[in-house]
């Protein structure tokens, strides 16, 4: 395999967050050839026909980048960069969807999808592996070719170490443990015997009694918006309406009161270029002619990964756990279309450890490229650990809820 030769690197010891590199100048330039752009448009090639082969998660198809830069990135001040490493041939063998933006004083790229997005990967032909040096080198010559939003420092956060058993090259920087993990469920093709596995009996028995419970108050329907197109904005009106209840209840500044979110999703629910594969969908559960519970979230490849969720929290309603019964019935809605695995996203709640089999580490990579991005990296890396280090104590972690419970009920 060629090796990228545009520059000549050394590891450099930092105590901080382990070896980085430094770039020294090279006679022998150019094996490699690094693309930057600006326009979607101009690397829309080279990305779907990457996204044919390798391996990727929903959340770097175009269905879900596209609308959130335009949308979300955007309202946040995010401008768009995408970089492709070619071969001397000018075969795409890597590409990059990244965001940069301005932090006071220095500039940053983070990946394209920001907090928005739960698993960072990026875009690598099966066979090209390159190493710590050569990874590095990539992303500082990309940086010279951005402009004046340069960065000074490239935040990695939130990656998986392999997804679908396939080792995330981008592992082999510098990294650190992420503060949370994901969870996924490997269900097979079919749910209902991965359901008497994972889910205890009496726990099953518990569920069937609120669905029946539930059912007195009305009837129950599973809707969907990718099969129900006239309950489509009924759908998303309740999602908007519970989601930002819930947090007015918890007194937690959210984003689903920005109309850019709105924006967002309406974006990504448009059907993709190609197929349907990474169109946002949503999945409703009806009691009577109310919707009681919605989960969101997309296809790539037969695995569904769930964008957000929410339920109507009436005592009435919520004490039969509608969020939970609509669970299960989307991952068996799924399997019969041939989705085998799931992933429920970042942070840990009760009702994922209650359907999910995995969990997925993540770690986070911070390349520096100027002298405030070493700054930056060193900060964001000791603040990073201590949430990690805060999050793995149980006990440290139970007294920092109600710390911060305590602080938003004085609010």
């Amino acid at each position: 395999m060629p090796i990228f030769v545009s520059e000549k690197t050394v590891a450099v010891p930092q105590p901080a967050f382990g070896y980085m590199t430094k770039v020294l100048p090279s006679k022998d330039r150019n094996a490699f050839r690094i693309d930057v752009y600006d326009d979607p448009n101009d690397v829309l090639a080279s990305w779907q026909e990457l996204m044919a082969v390798a391996p990727a998660t929903v959340y770097q198809t175009p269905g879900f980048v596209l609308p959130w830069l335009h949308t979300r990135g955007a309202e946040a001040g995010f401008v768009p960069k995408f970089v492709v490493q070619r071969s001397f041939d000018g075969t795409a063998q890597a590409l990059f969807c990244f965001g940069l933006k301005r932090f006071g004083l220095f500039n940053a790229a983070v990946f394209a999808g920001g907090k928005d997005s739960n698993f960072n990967i990026g875009l690598f032909r099966p066979g090209f592996a390159p190493d710590r040096s050569v990874l590095a080198e990539l992303l500082r010559t990309a940086a010279r070719k951005m402009g004046s939003l340069a960065p000074d420092v490239f935040l990695l956060y939130d990656q998986p170490l392999d997804w679908n058993g396939w080792p995330n090259p981008l592992a082999a920087l510098p990294r650190q443990m992420s503060p949370s993990f994901a969870y996924k469920a490997n269900v097979g093709s079919n749910a209902e015997a991965y359901f008497a596995t994972k889910i205890s009996k009496d726990s099953r028995k518990k569920l069937r009694k609120k669905e029946t419970r539930l059912a007195e108050i009305g009837t129950l329907t599973h809707l969907t918006t990718a099969k129900n197109a006239d309950a489509k904005e009924r759908i998303v009106e309740a999602f908007f309406e519970q989601k930002i209840a819930r947090f007015d209840v918890q007194k937690i500044e959210s984003g689903f009161t920005d109309p850019e979110m709105r924006h967002f999703v309406e974006a990504a629910m448009q059907p993709c270029q190609d197929d349907q594969d990474g169109q946002l969908e949503f999945h409703a559960l009806q009691c009577g002619q109310s919707i009681v519970a919605v989960y969101g979230g997309a296809t790539h490849r037969g695995h569904f990964s769930a964008f957000f969720n929410s339920f109507n929290s009436e005592p009435e309603i919520a004490k039969s756990s509608p969020g939970d019964l609509l669970l299960l019935k989307l991952i068996a809605a799924k399997c019969k279309e041939g989705v085998t695995t799931f992933d429920l996203g970042i942070g840990e709640a009760r009702y994922k450890d209650m359907i999910c089999n995995e969990t997925v580490s993540l770690f986070d990579s911070f390349v520096p490229v100027t002298w405030k991005g070493w700054i930056v990296a060193m900060v964001v890396s000791r603040g990073l650990r201590f949430k990690r280090a805060l999050k793995q104590n149980e006990k440290a972690f139970k007294i920092a809820r109600r710390i911060r419970a305590l602080l938003r009920h004085k609010a």
